[in-house]
């Protein structure tokens, strides 16, 4: 029996931190020893997930500091007695993982890249370490070709591996819209500037204008790190424009089926996403979606098909999208939500995912 050893830098409320679960708990049900280990505890969004799935995560309790960081990973390693495998998901513990290779211990490693930035920047170096790694597992088809292109050293290494959903928990509810006094629009994310909720409230702000009414924008999710005075700037904006009565802030829950059940339309407005959750667990409920034309958007939301795709630095154009979707017939919205429904099911399934991480492991 192969030892997995998933490592990430806490069990949060984003996207990355529920692949990692997932992740462990999938391999784990293949017959894998796994131990899912984090260094930052206060947040423990997933870790009852976690243990549902039959696995206690492991905090290592370091001190907040880069090499402590890096001792603390290390000495559990050896106390473990080595493992065959490390996969490491997020920044800290991808170059964790390549350090940790460089010092001379041994186990294969397969590193994620789970955002669609095409931006080198500050990550210039973290790169350059993934010349340790034998993998680099990106989590959108677009951040792959973007590697590729700009490191032509890495484009072995590089294999995609998009995001599962689980269908059978993310399913489609029916819902009496005679009970509904608002047409409900659904956003799930952190806030954060790539998210582009300035431009949506914009957006918003115009629809109000041109008279829409019954109409209530959701958005769930907590201040992403660094983010504070983006998301005080985003309130105080909804509160200056008059939206109240039109938009509101949640904080992230555990609870989130229901709320993607009982929404009427499913809208991300990033700048930029990898292969967002949301969006796919939102079509596994059976919605209709209407997203940015980014990075992996197209290939899951078919333009007319299931969803509609808008510029996100263009708010007119974004407004007029969420108009054209909101004025459609009701019937037509549940065709769109069934095929999205269709295409979650075909293409996002958990037995899909572990098997290409399986497939690197044993390689």
């Amino acid at each position: 029996m192969k030892k997995i050893l998933c490592l990430i830098d806490g069990f949060g409320s984003g996207g990355a931190e529920r692949q990692m679960v997932g992740l462990a708990i999938l391999l784990k049900r293949k017959g894998y020893y796994v131990d899912l280990v984090a260094y930052h505890e206060e947040k423990s969004f997933y870790v009852t997930h976690a243990r549902q799935g039959g696995i206690e995560p492991i905090y290592l309790h370091s001190e907040q500091t880069r090499w402590s960081k890096l001792i603390s990973v290390r000495r559990f390693i050896r106390k473990q007695g080595g493992y065959d495998c490390i996969i490491a998901y997020k920044d800290g513990p991808n170059a964790i993982g390549c350090l940790l290779k460089l010092l001379g211990l041994r186990f294969k490693l397969i590193v994620s890249e789970r955002n669609a930035d095409t931006v080198v920047g500050g990550k210039k170096n973290l790169f350059k370490l993934y010349r340790m790694a034998n993998y680099v597992v990106p989590n959108s088809y677009s951040k792959g070709e973007f590697l590729a292109k700009n490191f032509p050293w890495m484009e072995k290494k590089i294999k995609t591996i998009t995001n599962f959903t689980d269908v059978v928990y993310f399913s489609p509810k029916t819902t009496s819209l005679s009970q509904k006094k608002k047409y409900r629009v659904l956003t799930v994310g952190r806030l954060t500037k790539e998210k582009n909720i300035l431009n949506y409230l914009d957006a918003v702000l115009l629809l109000k204008e041109k008279g829409v009414a019954n109409l209530h924008f959701d958005w769930y999710g907590d201040v992403g790190y660094g983010a504070e005075d983006y998301a005080k700037e985003c309130n105080e904006k909804m509160i200056s424009n008059g939206l109240i009565d039109y938009f509101e802030f949640h904080k992230a829950t555990p609870d989130i089926l229901k709320h993607y059940q009982e929404c009427d339309l499913f809208c991300l407005p990033s700048l930029y996403e990898g292969f967002p959750n949301v969006v796919c667990e939102a079509m596994s409920c059976g919605k209709p979606i209407i997203c940015g034309d980014i990075c992996d958007n197209s290939r899951i939301v078919s333009e007319g098909n299931n969803g509609l795709l808008f510029d996100p630095n263009n708010v007119e154009d974004m407004a007029d999208k969420l108009l054209q979707m909101i004025n459609m017939s009701q019937e037509q919205r549940d065709q769109w939500g069934k095929k999205s429904r269709e295409i979650a099911v075909d293409l996002l399934s958990e037995e899909s995912f572990v098997n290409k991480y399986i497939s690197l492991i044993e390689q």
